[in-house]
């Protein structure tokens, strides 16, 4: 069965303490993180990839650094494609909209800046780990889930 494309919209809080983080091998490395969205009473898995994986990783540290015992105050409203195979499926983040404070925000743009500042994303990114999306054989799934690091 071919891969099909879909389009999902979430709404809800991100969960700052679900963020994963790897690199994705394809032609060269892209960074990439898993978070999960909750909206209402569950959790969605949601992947990005790229310049949008290096921006969800920097408001969830910033949010970390502003609120270290929780909690961290950050809804997003999330839009993406719904990316199969014939056994499962997985949201891929085209777009995150953001809906924090002021000194998240301010202090996650600070971080975006300084992490891209390089010829590539991969250069600052803080981990090597091969991760490949589930929709990509068995999950290989070694990356390290992040606790809060200031």
């Amino acid at each position: 069965m071919p891969i099909t494309y879909a389009t999902s919209h979430i709404d809800g809080g991100l969960d700052c303490s679900s963020l994963s983080i790897g690199v994705l091998i394809t032609m060269s490395e892209s960074p990439i993180v898993k978070v999960m969205v909750i909206a209402g009473l569950q959790a969605h898995p949601v992947w990005a990839i790229d310049r949008l994986a290096v921006v969800i990783y920097c408001y969830v540290q910033s949010a970390n650094y502003h609120y270290p015992r929780g909690p961290r105050p950050i809804q997003v409203n999330v839009r993406g494609s719904l990316i199969s195979n014939d056994s499962t499926s997985c949201v891929v983040a085209g777009s995150f909209s953001w809906h924090t404070s002021e000194a998240i925000r301010m202090n996650a743009e600070r971080l975006i800046a300084k992490m891209t500042s390089g010829n590539q994303l991969t250069a600052q990114w803080p981990t090597k780990t091969k991760i490949t999306l589930p929709i990509q054989g068995e999950t290989l799934y070694e990356a390290s889930t992040l606790a809060s690091s200031g």
